[in-house]
């Protein structure tokens, strides 16, 4: 199958997108005839066929070739499938999904409801626990908030912008002197903010899933107070992360994990990152397009991704001919 990886883009997680294209690619390559869709920070679409990884690190883009979206597919390459790793707002969110169903693009990856929803941290936090979901205590906090001196509600704390993933702009907080220099910091990427309770020593769990199959529960073994992108994308990456495949609330995990999927109306592959807080399993972020998606969580990787893959190319999608649409004499009648 011709499948396009689509990544970078206007964001501020446009690097960490094109980690994951490459990671993705070498993952899939053996089984699939891969093409490199990458968008510019200004998201000019170019066929990256011929770059590597290095190339995008030393800046050298002649191995570029411009190209466009056309109805069907792309200009210059044969696409079955889109499947995108474009990280933050402008893809993540949904609008490169919005983008495919506009040209009838097959794309594997949720839409803009599931996308735009869960990007955005506060709103995600609100229509999951008014939904039955246990999430973690989120506070949310703006700039004008801080302006006017809206008071933090517990310490030790951690900020994260609204907007972003889980590795930037993100900052605990363990006490009140350093609160406004860190606020400051946090409000750099975002001028919306959540606030959450800091857990010391807290182990965090991740558990992916797809239309049918869940991952292994895993647990990251981190030293830091995050887990930052040099942690998410380094090659010790697989180390931090211990498998509980026998662990006694896996099911537990699994069906709240299958409520969120369902209630976003989630497509493809996401990952859900829980924390237990006093015996209880909460909801702490969801993630539509996971960072280093391609690297761990399931053991037989290639298989799941082709499950969902199959669930796109099975999908029937309506196709419009002109004589569809009423005439205004007909609306009249």
């Amino acid at each position: 199958m011709n499948l396009g990886i689509i990544f970078g883009g206007k964001s501020f997680e446009h690097d960490i997108s094109i980690i994951s294209a490459f990671q993705l690619k070498k993952k899939i390559e053996k089984e699939h005839i891969v093409h490199l869709l990458y968008l510019d920070i200004e998201n000019n679409l170019y066929i990256a066929d011929k770059m590597t990884l290095k190339d995008f690190k030393v800046c050298d883009t002649k191995k570029l070739k411009k190209t466009f979206f056309i109805y069907g597919g792309i200009k210059k390459v044969n696409i079955d499938v889109i499947v995108s790793v474009m990280h933050g707002e402008n893809g993540e969110d949904g609008l490169i999904y919005d983008v495919c169903k506009f040209y009838n693009i097959k794309y594997l990856g949720c839409d803009n409801f599931a996308g735009s929803l869960c990007l955005d941290k506060a709103k995600s936090y609100k229509y999951l626990a008014n939904n039955g979901i246990p999430m973690i205590e989120t506070f949310e906090y703006t700039y004008n908030d801080y302006l006017n001196g809206v008071l933090v509600p517990y310490f030790p704390c951690i900020l994260k912008p609204c907007y972003l993933g889980s590795s930037i702009g993100i900052n605990v907080v363990k006490s009140k002197e350093e609160l406004n220099t860190k606020l400051i910091d946090s409000f750099k990427y975002c001028d919306q903010l959540i606030i959450q309770p800091f857990y010391e020593e807290i182990k965090e769990y991740n558990l992916a899933l797809n239309e049918k199959e869940f991952s292994n529960l895993e647990f990251i073994n981190k030293k830091d107070d995050i887990f930052s992108f040099e942690n998410k994308y380094s090659d010790s990456f697989k180390q931090m992360h211990q498998s509980l495949i026998n662990d006694d609330r896996y099911n537990e995990f699994c069906l709240i994990a299958r409520n969120v999927y369902n209630l976003i109306n989630a497509r493809g592959i996401i990952r859900i990152d829980f924390f237990i807080v006093d015996g209880v399993i909460y909801v702490n972020e969801v993630n539509t397009t996971p960072g280093a998606l391609a690297m761990y969580l399931f053991p037989e990787f290639n298989k799941t991704f082709n499950s969902s893959l199959n669930c796109v190319i099975t999908e029937e999608r309506r196709t419009y001919q002109r004589g569809d649409f009423l005439t205004k004499s007909e609306i009249n009648k």
